[in-house]
């Protein structure tokens, strides 16, 4: 019997840090929002979404497993968004998909809110929010965890 390696050793998840408003967070942390849109996505497959909260709050607040990412027409996403619990309105998808033929919407589950938000000052030297998102390293979204509950440094 062969053994492959591959079996033995999963890759660990890719992660990418995802800015969102605090209104839209809100929801998320409520679970009324499974879904993230967006105008353009990641060429690489990501596995979890570390959700940094964007101003006033700026601060990383939780965690979130990608279940399925899915292209489609504005039109298509309004469907979606109705049938997975999207948190957003038939307006304001069409609003923020103007002008684009097709958009994304990101299936999360399984939320993790941090205990402790995290400063990502904390973590990152020279930090600005990203536009759409950025891919972590397992080292950062280490550090990210250990600061997001009480008692740890």
């Amino acid at each position: 019997m062969t053994t492959r390696t591959k079996d033995l050793f999963p890759k660990p998840p890719r992660v990418a840090l995802i800015s969102i408003r605090p209104c839209f967070v809100e929801k998320i942390l409520a679970g009324e929002k499974r879904l993230e849109f967006r105008r353009s996505w990641a060429a690489e497959p990501v596995d979890v979404l570390v959700i940094y909260s964007s101003s006033p709050t700026q601060k990383i607040v939780a965690a979130v497993n990608v279940v399925d990412v899915i292209e489609g027409s504005p039109t298509a996403l309004w469907e979606l968004a109705k049938e997975k619990g999207g948190g957003v309105t038939r307006q304001l998808i069409y609003d923020y998909f103007e002008g684009k033929k097709s958009g994304f919407a990101i299936e999360i589950a399984d939320v993790l809110e941090f205990e402790q938000p995290v400063d990502p000052k904390k973590i990152f030297k020279d930090f600005v929010a990203p536009q759409s998102f950025r891919y972590l390293d397992s080292k950062d979204y280490a550090k990210i965890l250990s600061k997001s509950w009480k008692g740890r440094a």
